[in-house]
Order: structure tokens, then C-alpha cells, then sequence
């Protein structure tokens, strides 16, 4: 059959009808937008980029898009033309309420605006009228910063908000000790760098203000973990008495070891600050530079962007030298400040000053009510520092405060037959120390008109109780006259008496109450002369020696290594009694071995020996010890008397030249021995009772 030429085009036009209306039937209902969830999906399942991209234009997104969303696509490994037509599709679809969206500015646009000389304030304004969050890579930010473009114009760009103005008031602090193994080298003063560092470190933390959010972190200690040892030894919180107690634990038990990760620390200390978002700050111990190939100054930067680190990164470079440019840099990026320190005293000095800062800027402390702490009874009486210048008391109670090693001395007036009795009451004041190792002794001694040792009593207190010790010391009068009290307090110490360190270097003075009481009935007597106190200065010689008249009493200093003389008028037949109470000054010797050897002596008028005594005093006691001669004046004329201090110790770690004079005090007097308390002068002994 043939088909005419207008047949043949009917059918087809007919053919190209009907297919075109299969290929419409073909095609699905309109296909559901993404949501998060699958475009994630895509991702994960390694479809190609393009193919995505192609799915986003056609079937569109159901979710908004903001930082958070395009970080988290991100990190799921959806590529930069991914990214960039979720922003695409975000910017063309309504948003919930229906208003049209603003306009996009796009990279090109800013860039353009850059070019142009457009104040970047109006640039700024109108991309954040802007829905656009750029994902920046490394050659547009370079193209960016060459045209022109600000930190802020570059944050504002990728939907990073301006971080808001920091307050004045710092609630999060983070300290950054270093324990490398250079902290093991000797300071000018002697000890490690280590052994001065935890000391100050520990007192910086003691004054912290209660309330105030810290974080401690090491780095250095583990030679094992090398570049990788960092640790947080306390994670941010808020400090307070029992927090510092145990931190100030963990730090006595530091040891230096290995590398210097700075860089790794400051992250670290960086995740802890970013906790709360409040305003914070930062201390860096070091002393010395990065050694981890670590980039600490640009760590720095970064917290100081990230954070509200109003109280900056502050460095002090402790005994740096050459590397000092490198930690001035940190600060300097941290938008901290630098203390340089080349000295214990310097680092001290240093960190006293920033904690000073820091108590200024500390947000204040939620009010609470003040803890009750012990009330010691008793009057005020200002004691003597030694025994030449101590008061006359009377029965009653009197009150003060001991420092470490620090003795304070009274007079009492007895009568024959009279009863003394001294009572201490003391609360140790709380405090830190390496190792932990916490002893503190507080002993009252009695002594008589002679300066001879009558009794001594004490206790030991370990760890820091809050409840007082008390302690007594009796005596009984064998004649009238005058018993000379001490009360004292030792410095730390371990169990064998050896000085340990604290911290603080200087702890607050303990309190205490002195209750004197005497009983029995007195003797009718005239009045109890004290012996006379004179200024004389003694003599390096025989011939310099200072003059005492009989009776009466002086007092000076005496060095380790020194001899001292005085000369005193005398009568054959007389009985010349001479005493000695010294005072041993502090000092630390090699292998804790501490002691000096005291020795009295005296000379008749040929300037020949009669008569000695030898005082040893062990370790570091407060209070005094003394040594008393008694000579019958064989030869009229001068009596000289002779008084010395050697060590007797092992090597003093500082040098003997370096210790501090002790206290001295000279007594001379005629007559037979005064007996107090059951002990003649002559028999009474220097040791611990």
C-alpha cells in the first residue's frame, strides 16, 4: 500500500505526539529535597563530586546552612564544589518565614570591593547582610590579604562571629609548669631550677583567689613519652583551701626529665580554657625554648584568637639566656607580657608581680561567710627576741605569733619554794612542703638567772591540723630570782630534724598563747634585781677585748669561723661564774648533716686557760642552748673569756660565709650558783629533754 505524502507526515507527527507523551508519563513526581543526613550519605558512600553538585541543583536541600552544618560536611569529607553548591542552594532557598533571602555577595564581589578602595567597614556591613559563608582555601585568603583584607573582614567571611569584648574580670586561669630536664641545672643561689620554680609556683597557687577557675599543666616530665609529654595535673576547676593543698602535693612531687613540648602544652592548656568561653588568662614557666619543632608563638596567636584571653599568654623565661627572644615572641603573640628572671629571687619577684595583676582582674568570689578560725586568749605583750631583751610578765595568759624559727623570750620573777608552770598552746599555721614531708616542732624552755637550760618541752606537729597543741614546763625556785621563758617554733623538718622545703617559702606566723601560773607560798623577800644589761661590743683579740663589769650582761652576734673576747675585773678568791647562751643561725650542709660546736673559755690574768666547755647544737633549733663556767680566781687582775663557733656539720651548702650571724648573749657574776628547779647551773645540760 502506498501512502501519500501528506499520509506519511500525519503519522509522523502522530509518532512524535504519542512519544513525547510516554516521556512525559515517564518521568517521576518531583523528587524530595536532601536533607543533612543525605547529602552525608552521598559522601560517605564515595559518590563523585560532581555527581552531588548535580543532585543539589536539581532536587535542592531541606535544612539551613550555617558554620556548624558546613564543618560537620567537612569532616565527613565532602569536597570544596560540594560545599560551595550547598552554599549555592542555601542562599536560593526561602527561609522560614517565607522572606526573600538577601542578596549573596560572592568572593569575586569582595575581592572586587577590595580593589576598588571600598572602606572595609562597608565591605564588612554588607557581607554580613550576606547569607554567604565562604570556605576559604589557602590561595584565595593570600589573594584576600594582598587586596587588602582584615583578620576581621577574613573571620567575618568564612561565619565566624566577632568574638565579644572580654570582661574585666578573669575567672579561668591556666599555669604551665616546665619540667624538662634542664630545670635540673643549679640556680646562682645553689639549688635547681626545679627545687626554686616548684617553691613558687606553689605560692603563686596558695594566693589565688578562692573562687577562680585553674588549671595546672606539665610538660617536660616524662623523658619516655618525649615530644608527647604534656599532662594535666588539674583540669579546670574552681580552686579552693583543699584543692590548693592537693596541688600543691602533685607539685612537691615533680621531678625535671625530658623535652620541651611548649607548643603541645599551650594547645593543651588552650582545650581546657575553651571549656567555659569565659575570659581567661595564662602563665608559661620555661627555661628554655621549644625543642619539639613546635610552633608555640603561633599556638599563642591562636588562643589569643580563640579565646577570650583578656589576661593574655604571659611568659617568664626563668635563667634563659640566648632564648629569651623565643619565649618574648610567645608572649608577644599571646598578647601577653614577658618577665625575664635570671635568679630564685628575680622568678619570685616575677611571679609575685603577675599574681598581683591577676588578683586585680579576678572575677570576685561568691560571697560565703568567713570560716572561724582559732582565737588565741590571752594579752598582747611585746617579748624579747632574745634573752637580753626580755620582759618582766606576771602570772596571767599573754598572746602572739611565732614565724619559723622564731623564738620569743620572757622574764618571770620567782621566790623560793614557788612553783612555775609555763603552758604552750599553738596552732601551727597550714602549709606545703616537697614531698610532702610537713613537721613542725614548738617547745617552751626554761632557763635560770644563769641562762643555764632548766627544762625543755615541745611537741611535734605533722600535717596541718586545724586543732592547737599544747605543751608544759614546770620548774621549782630553790632561791629567789628570775627564770627566763622561750617559746618557739622550728623551721620544717623531716623526721631525723633535717630542713625540708616549703611552700610558701614564708609561711604566715603560727599563733599562740603563753600561760604562766605560779604556785606555793612565797617568802617574805626584798626586791629580785635583774642583772644589769650593758652595750659592749667584744674583741677579736686578748687585746681588743671588750670590758663586763661584775655583775652583768651583754649581747652580740657570733659567726660560724668567729672568736670573740671579752675581759672581766676580778679579785682573787671571788667565784667568777660566766655564762653563754647562743643562738645557732639556719643553714642547710651536705647530706643533712647540720651541727656547730660552741665553745666557752676562760683565761686568768696571764691570759692563760682555767677553764672551757664545748657546746654541740644539732641541726636548727629556734631557741637557745648555753654553756656555763664557774672558776674560783686563783689570780687577781683580768679574767678573759673567750667564746667561738666552728661547723661541725658537713659542708654548708652555701658557704659559711654566707650563713647569717646566730645570736649571743655574755653573762658574768659572783657568788654561789643559782639552783632553780631542782638544777644547779653547773649541772644543767643543752640537750633536748
Amino acid at each position: 500500500m502506498s501512502l501519500t505524502r501528506s499520509a506519511i507526515i500525519a503519522v509522523l507527527t502522530l509518532g512524535l505526539i504519542l512519544s513525547a507523551g510516554l516521556l512525559i508519563a515517564a518521568q517521576p513526581a518531583s523528587a524530595k529535597p536532601l536533607s543533612e543526613a543525605d547529602l552525608v550519605k552521598l559522601v560517605e558512600l564515595g559518590i563523585d563530586g560532581p555527581v552531588i553538585v548535580a543532585k543539589v541543583k536539581k532536587d535542592g536541600i531541606a535544612f539551613n546552612v550555617d558554620e556548624a552544618v558546613l564543618n560537620r560536611l567537612k569532616a565527613g569529607g565532602a569536597s570544596r564544589e560540594v560545599l560551595e553548591s550547598v552554599q549555592q542552594e542555601s542562599r536560593t532557598k526561602p527561609n522560614d518565614q517565607g522572606a526573600v533571602p538577601a542578596k549573596a555577595v560572592s568572593y569575586q564581589d569582595v575581592l572586587k570591593l577590595l580593589e576598588l578602595g571600598l572602606d572595609q567597614a562597608a565591605i564588612l556591613k554588607r557581607v554580613e547582610q550576606s547569607p554567604t559563608i565562604f570556605t576559604l582555601d589557602a590561595d584565595q585568603i593570600i589573594a584576600l590579604k594582598n587586596a587588602g583584607a582584615t583578620p576581621t573582614l577574613l573571620e567575618a567571611l568564612q561565619g565566624k562571629r566577632a568574638p565579644a569584648e572580654p570582661t574585666g574580670d578573669i575567672t579561668d586561669f591556666a599555669i604551665l609548669l616546665d619540667c624538662s630536664g634542664s630545670m635540673m641545672e643549679k640556680t646562682k643561689e645553689g639549688q635547681t631550677k626545679m627545687v626554686v620554680a616548684k617553691r613558687v609556683v606553689a605560692d603563686l597557687i596558695q594566693k589565688i583567689p578562692d573562687g577562680l577557675r585553674l588549671t595546672f599543666i606539665i610538660y617536660g616530665h616524662d623523658r619516655k613519652l618525649e615530644c608527647q609529654a604534656v599532662q594535666v595535673v588539674r583540669e579546670l576547676a574552681e580552686i579552693d583551701a583543699a584543692g590548693k593543698s592537693e596541688l600543691a602535693s602533685a607539685i612537691s612531687a615533680l621531678q625535671p626529665a625530658g623535652a620541651t613540648p611548649i607548643a603541645l602544652a599551650l594547645r593543651t592548656a588552650g582545650k581546657e580554657l575553651a571549656k567555659n568561653g569565659a575570659a581567661c588568662g595564662l602563665v608559661l614557666i620555661s627555661d628554655g625554648k621549644e625543642s619539639c619543632k613546635g610552633d608555640p608563638a603561633a599556638e599563642a596567636a591562636a588562643l589569643a584568637k580563640n579565646l577570650k584571653l583578656s589576661f593574655g599568654v604571659n611568659v617568664i623565661g626563668f635563667d634563659v639566656g640566648a632564648d629569651r627572644t623565643s619565649l618574648e615572641g610567645i608572649a608577644k603573640a599571646g598578647n601577653g607580657k614577658y618577665f625575664n628572671a635570671d635568679s630564685a629571687a628575680e622568678l619570685t619577684a616575677a611571679v609575685q608581680k603577675l599574681r598581683q595583676e591577676l588578683e586585680q582582674r579576678a572575677a570576685p568570689a561568691l560571697k560565703q561567710r568567713d570560716t572561724r578560725t582559732f582565737a588565741a586568749a590571752g594579752k598582747a605583750a611585746k617579748p624579747g627576741a632574745f634573752v637580753g631583751d626580755a620582759p618582766v610578765i606576771g602570772v596571767g595568759e599573754y598572746k602572739g605569733t611565732l614565724a619559723m624559727l622564731e623564738a620569743h623570750y620572757y622574764q618571770v620573777q620567782v621566790r623560793k619554794g614557788q612553783s612555775l608552770r609555763a603552758v604552750g598552746i599553738v596552732q601551727k599555721t597550714p602549709y606545703q612542703a616537697q614531698n610532702s614531708i610537713i613537721n613542725q616542732t614548738f617547745s617552751l624552755t626554761l632557763y635560770s638567772a644563769d641562762l643555764a637550760v632548766i627544762v625543755k618541752e615541745g611537741s611535734t606537729v605533722s600535717g596541718n591540723p586545724t586543732a592547737p597543741v599544747t605543751f608544759r614546763a614546770n620548774g621549782t625556785a630553790s632561791a629567789d630570782g628570775i627564770v627566763y621563758v622561750a617559746i618557739a617554733a622550728s623551721d620544717n623538718h623531716d623526721p631525723d630534724k633535717a630542713p625540708v622545703d616549703t611552700s610558701p617559702a614564708e609561711p604566715k606566723p603560727s599563733i599562740y598563747t603563753l600561760r604562766i601560773r605560779l604556785e606555793g607560798d612565797a617568802a617574805e623577800g626584798g626586791a629580785i634585781d635583774p642583772v644589769a644589761r650593758v652595750q659592749v661590743n667584744p674583741g677579736t683579740g686578748f687585746d681588743q677585748a671588750g670590758e663586763l663589769k661584775l655583775p652583768s650582761l651583754a649581747t652580740a652576734d657570733l659567726k660560724i669561723g668567729e672568736v670573740l673576747f671579752y675581759r672581766v675585773p676580778v679579785k682573787k678568791g671571788e667565784n667568777l661564774r660566766v655564762s653563754a647562751a647562743f643562738q645557732k643561725p639556719w643553714y642547710e650542709a651536705r647530706n643533712k648533716i647540720v651541727g656547730a660546736t660552741y665553745t666557752l673559755t676562760v683565761y686568768d690574768d696571764d691570759q692563760v686557760q682555767v677553764a672551757q666547755k664545748k657546746l654541740e647544737v644539732a641541726m636548727n633549733p629556734p631557741d637557745a642552748y648555753s654553756i656555763v663556767v664557774a672558776w674560783p680566781v686563783e689570780l687577781g687582775g683580768n679574767a678573759y673569756l673567750g667564746v667561738s663557733c666552728e661547723n661541725s656539720g658537713q659542708e654548708i651548702l652555701t658557704g659559711a660565709a654566707q650563713v647569717k650571724p646566730g645570736r649571743l648573749a655574755v653573762q658574768v657574776s659572783t657568788g654561789k650558783p643559782a639552783a632553780q628547779g631542782g638544777n644547779a647551773f653547773e649541772g644543767a645540760k643543752a640537750e633536748d629533754k
